[in-house]
């Protein structure tokens, strides 16, 4: 059983045990930027299907995505220490899209709320694991701009049912990826208690700020402003916060009653 400190320094630097891996991810993930259009594309994009398609294709794509940060929960799980291999990609497609299906599931709440109050919903790829940057800059802007309803709904997904939604994909990974253990209620309640609810929302902050801390290096790489500031993002730093990511919530889900 592992302490937050001893989990949050084994996943900094378990993606380095393997660059080739941390690569071939980016290069999965670069392949899926170039099909995402913004949700405020131009109107003609809109009316001639064309952001539809790119994005269905980048939803596609992202199965992938899901389905290796998926991987990478089961082999943690089982004390693996190696990163895994990018095989059976039938099976990576699948877990990928089960994991888009509990976390969509899961931000239900919060997306019912941005619908009465009709505003937007919440980002769709919400299954990303660096949503947690996108959802602490809304954040941050709701704050600033004094919208506090918006800033309520946000900090409902943040604090409440995005962590959650966590232990409910390292749950199925622990079971063989059956769908309905994401699901399984007092299963996953009794896993965060026995873990410890403060030592699992002082590990869920940290390794939202090291997240962060990330994004910010991404920011700094685009001063000045130099033609590969792309390339580093896609191929490096976002595949780092991924595997990182995904061996922190394995690690967290193990850590049961660890001081």
């Amino acid at each position: 059983m592992m302490n937050i400190k001893e989990i949050i320094i084994d996943s900094i630097k378990y993606p380095f045990l393997d660059y080739k891996k941390i690569l071939i991810l980016g290069l999965i993930y670069f392949i899926y930027t170039l099909f995402i259009i913004p949700f405020d594309a131009s109107s003609s994009n809109l009316r001639n299907g064309f952001a539809d398609i790119n994005l269905f294709i980048a939803l596609l794509i992202s199965f992938f995505i899901s389905g290796y940060f998926f991987k990478i929960i089961q082999h943690s799980l089982k004390n693996t220490k190696e990163l895994p291999k990018f095989s059976k990609w039938v099976n990576l497609f699948k877990n990928g899209f089960k994991v888009t299906c509990v976390s969509l599931i899961y931000s239900i709440p919060a997306t019912l709320l941005l619908i009465i109050l009709n505003s937007s919903l919440l980002n769709f790829y919400s299954y990303k694991p660096d949503f947690i940057i996108d959802t602490m800059g809304a954040i941050l802007l709701t704050y600033l701009h004094g919208d506090t309803i918006w800033f309520f709904v946000h900090m409902l997904y943040f604090l409440i049912f995005f962590p959650i939604s966590l232990i409910a994909i390292a749950n199925m990974a622990n079971n063989d990826g059956k769908l309905s253990y994401a699901f399984e209620f007092k299963v996953i309640f009794d896993k965060i208690k026995n873990i410890g609810w403060i030592k699992f929302y002082s590990w869920y902050l940290l390794v939202s700020v090291i997240s962060l801390l990330v994004f910010l290096i991404e920011i700094l790489s685009t001063i000045p402003p130099f033609p590969f500031e792309k390339l580093i993002d896609s191929l490096i730093l976002t595949p780092y916060i991924y595997i990182f990511f995904a061996r922190s919530i394995a690690l967290i889900y193990k850590s049961d009653n660890a001081v």
